[in-house]
């Protein structure tokens, strides 16, 4: 069972801001939501200082919620009876009132007012106006600049609009107990500001998330979160600013950047798996030949890899190739307000796959270069980053081991920098260098390319990977509104993957081995010097 500190650690990191929304939704009031927090939060957190240590925590935070807001309303009932009542529960006297409005005005006092916070501002207006404040329509016109006939036909609505929510009872707000998570990718010319700084909360996500292919009016999204609507329209005017939401006729808004659903996430890796049998079947063989010009080049020499270990950097190496010649073209387009970035969103829920991302971590220009294979779901060369070394250091070591040097012969600065890199390399009892990761030349590294390219399976392998974007592509559209679907290329060329379930078949014939320690392994690892 979890102790004390750790659970004022979860309170506060996991639940705080839920609370928050919570009262939000209860009080409709920003102020009066964040006093009815903050002493929700600090009879919790006393409480867990001081050894309560619950068996069901999320029940229990949600039954302190409800408690606490309980004496809070009944404080507010009493003080309405002392100073004579809410204007919310003045009845006006007038015989003519419609069926309608005697339903309206007996109804239960939070549902008249929850529906009121609900409906568009210039119909609430109204309904205040005649109801609450007794103004006649005649009065109501004049200020507001309107015919008489409008308000009318507005009052009529807003009537219908009120009593059909209250006879729906609806339990609003699911997400606002239950919200949804997602992730993001980012790319351009990236700032802290945007488009980060935009969807830092799980109400900003969520309401990305509502929005996505199902423009949405402030009031909907208000509905669907449980969040009151002046506080949800800070949250849209906020997102539109940053251009991740657009305004549309009708005061509707949409997501402006593609979100792909857990759903179609999952379908696009079925996808994915159902090709690689395939497509290992011809990266293997291009890899074997690969394999053999290394050996055949000398670059094994003074090398502590052997075929087996070159397998893996030449399987994902072929595989590298085919995606870069299969690429769907995308060009990015300035976002509306100058700026040039992509932006794109995978939602997470029960049906998100198990991505099998092979990602490839990689310093260095043209002349140099320094690079990993990065096999995520075998954990395969996870803890060799390209980032803890210099590069300047390896290529200096990659050149010496090439030279033949011996570390008997390096003066005491030399051994000190190479005994740095003994993650990558290390010295025999007899002085011998030797490398632990693949060295290549410039033209020893074009020539693999050549390999490759030029290999009679290599196009089939292309085709795939190409079939597979095509597939991806189709699936995204039927859930991307048309303002989005320009981006999709881009959502394609990130989550058109087969690295890792390529590699997968590979291991499950036996013609890739795993090494004992692959997190440790250097297999995938390579440094390119001119």
């Amino acid at each position: 069972m979890k102790n004390s500190d750790i659970l004022v650690h979860e309170y506060v990191s996991e639940y705080m801001e839920k609370v928050y929304y919570f009262c939000l939704k209860k009080t409709g009031s920003p102020d009066g939501a964040y006093d009815l927090a903050q002493d929700i939060s600090l009879g919790i957190i006393n409480s867990l200082s001081k050894g309560t240590v619950p068996e069901d925590f999320p029940a229990y935070v949600w039954r302190s919620a409800r408690n606490r807001y309980a004496d809070y309303a009944e404080s507010r009932r009493k003080a309405r009876e002392r100073d004579g009542g809410d204007v919310y529960e003045l009845e006006i006297a007038d015989d003519t009132r419609s069926p309608e409005e005697s339903a309206v005005l007996g109804e239960d006092l939070n549902l008249l007012r929850r529906e009121l916070a609900f409906i568009s501002e210039d119909y609430r207006k109204i309904v205040v106006a005649f109801y609450i404040d007794d103004r006649s329509v005649r009065d109501i016109a004049s200020s507001l600049g309107l015919p008489e006939n409008t308000v009318k036909s507005k009052l009529f609505r807003a009537r219908k609009i009120l009593k059909e929510g209250m006879d729906m009872a609806r339990e609003f707000g699911p997400k606002s107990y239950k919200p949804e998570n997602i992730s993001f990718i980012a790319s351009g010319n990236i700032t802290p500001q945007l488009p980060w700084g935009a969807v830092g909360t799980m109400l900003s996500k969520n309401v990305l998330i509502e929005a996505s292919d199902n423009p949405s009016t402030v009031e909907e999204l208000a509905v669907a979160l449980g969040i009151a609507v002046p506080y949800m329209q800070e949250e849209v005017d906020k997102l539109v600013s940053a251009t991740l939401l657009k305004e549309l006729d009708g005061k509707k808004y949409v997501t402006d950047f593609p979100i792909v659903s857990a759903g179609k996430r999952a379908e696009a890796v079925e996808a994915l798996k159902k090709s690689a049998p395939k497509a290992a079947e011809y990266a293997d063989e291009i890899a074997e030949d690969v394999v053999k010009k290394l050996i055949e080049m000398g670059c094994t020499d003074n090398s502590s890899l052997d075929g087996g270990s070159l397998k893996w950097y030449a399987v994902f190496e072929t595989i590298s190739d085919a995606e870069s010649n299969s690429e769907m073209s995308f060009k990015s387009e300035p976002r509306s307000n100058g700026e040039e970035w992509e932006f794109y969103g995978f939602e997470e829920g029960d049906e998100n796959p198990e991505y099998n991302f092979v990602s490839y971590d990689c310093s260095g220009e043209y002349d140099n270069f320094f690079g990993t294979y990065i096999m995520h779901n075998r954990s395969l060369c996870e803890n060799t980053d390209a980032h803890n070394f210099k590069l300047a250091d390896v290529v200096w070591a990659a050149k010496l081991i090439r030279s033949g040097r011996n570390y008997n012969d390096l003066t005491d600065h030399e051994k000190t920098v190479f005994d740095s890199l003994k993650a990558l390399f290390h010295a025999e009892p007899d002085g011998k260098l030797v490398s632990d990761i693949l060295i290549m030349s410039g033209d020893e590294y074009e020539a693999i390319k050549k390999v490759v390219s030029e290999h009679p399976k290599f196009k089939k392998l292309v085709e795939i990977r190409r079939k597979n974007g095509e597939d991806i592509l189709e699936l995204l559209k039927s859930e991307s509104n048309t303002y989005v679907r320009k981006y999709l290329p881009g959502v394609v060329n990130i989550t058109n993957h087969i690295r890792g379930f390529v590699a997968d078949e590979e291991i499950a014939a036996g013609k890739l081995i795993l090494p004992e320690d692959p997190a440790n392994s250097t297999a995938t690892v390579h440094v390119i010097i001119r």
